[in-house]
């Protein structure tokens, strides 16, 4: 359906462009179809449903449809636009627009935890969403939406967006306790091996974990408070998304610092047993060291070339000189013994 308030320009350049990934109008009920190519793109009444549109940034045809929508407001087609990463947010009395972190769709030769902005915005009746590289969470949302979830507005949707992407970073965490979990099982065992090379990836996944969670939460704060001023009570289903989304957030957020101490705590249990185990082989080393000296000094005694020296004479002045060495070395052992060495 077409906006009557909208100006006849916009509704020409409301025609799907090259740049627009999909398109789907839901129904009052929730229910989705895609929208055809040759089919104008334009809010739905928001009593009837609304679209949601998904751009390729990269396209410039796209970007260009995007500047000339009259439907958006100034400053929600800047930010679509834009190029900054950083996570924000914005909104005026009928529309709400930002920019949040989300993870790279895993994609054969991309590094699956790689993160990319993810541009929204919507309002009454539609909701539009864009990138510049495939993003986890429209994916995983399409994919509900696929499979016959109902979607009942844009604000559902976009907290749908959100939950997705929580949901898959909550399987990552397992996975993370789940390896912190076989790593200190190793270290309790004393059998120690790679243990502190595996756990580099763990503490750098958590540590990414955590700025895209900070970065959330960055964003959901922002979003209008529950106001009973008549312009701001459009903005209620999106502040009672964003505290059920905070929420979630907060707890996800939780665990991840449970698994960064966890790890700094295997870190530096890892480190104490290595250095004990150091301590071992140098305490191995230098008795070994001090029982060989004394037959080190006999050898050298009887290997001068000087004239006079005991045991020269005769076939057996070599058992001589080991007995000379080997009550050395055991005069040596008991006195190490006596000093507390072996205690």
């Amino acid at each position: 359906m077409i906006n009557p308030a909208m100006p006849a320009e916009a509704s020409a350049l409301s025609r799907p462009v090259s740049g627009v990934i999909w398109a789907y109008r839901f129904d009052a009920g929730g229910g989705a179809r895609a929208i055809a190519l040759d089919e104008t793109i334009a809010p739905s009444d928001p009593a009837e449903g609304f679209v949601w549109v998904h751009i390729d940034f990269v396209d410039r045809l796209a970007r260009d449809w995007i500047a000339g929508v009259g439907w958006l407001s100034g400053d929600a087609r800047r930010l679509l636009l834009s190029v900054d990463d950083h996570p924000t947010l914005d909104f005026d009395k009928h529309a709400v627009w930002g920019r949040f972190s989300d993870t790279l769709q895993e994609h054969p030769g991309e590094d699956s935890d790689r993160t990319v902005p993810m541009r929204f915005a919507f309002g009454p009746g539609y909701l539009v969403s864009g990138r510049r590289h495939p993003v986890r969470a429209a994916a995983l949302a399409r994919s509900k939406i696929q499979s016959g979830q109902p979607v009942s507005g844009p604000v559902a949707l976009f907290e749908l967006m959100i939950e997705q992407v929580l949901r898959a970073m909550a399987e990552t965490l397992r996975a993370l306790r789940m390896e912190a979990d076989s790593i200190e099982d190793r270290v309790l065992d004393e059998r120690l091996h790679d243990e502190s090379r595996r756990l580099g990836p763990l503490r750098r996944t958590a540590v990414k974990l955590h700025r895209q969670l900070s970065g959330f939460r960055s964003i959901l704060r922002e979003f209008p408070e529950d106001d009973d001023d008549e312009d701001e009570q459009s903005h209620q289903a999106a502040s009672a998304a964003a505290e059920r989304l905070l929420r979630r957030i907060e707890t996800l957020d939780q665990e991840v610092q449970e698994v960064q101490d966890r790890a700094r705590f295997l870190q530096d249990e890892i480190a104490a047993k290595l250095a004990n185990i150091s301590n071992r082989h140098l305490y191995v080393l230098s008795i070994m060291t001090a029982l060989l000296m004394p037959p080190t000094l006999v050898t050298g005694f009887f290997g001068m070339n000087t004239g006079g020296l005991p045991f020269l004479d005769g076939s057996t002045g070599w058992i001589g000189a080991s007995v000379i060495g080997v009550v050395a070395s055991g005069f040596t052992l008991l006195l190490l013994r006596r000093l507390g060495f072996f205690d």
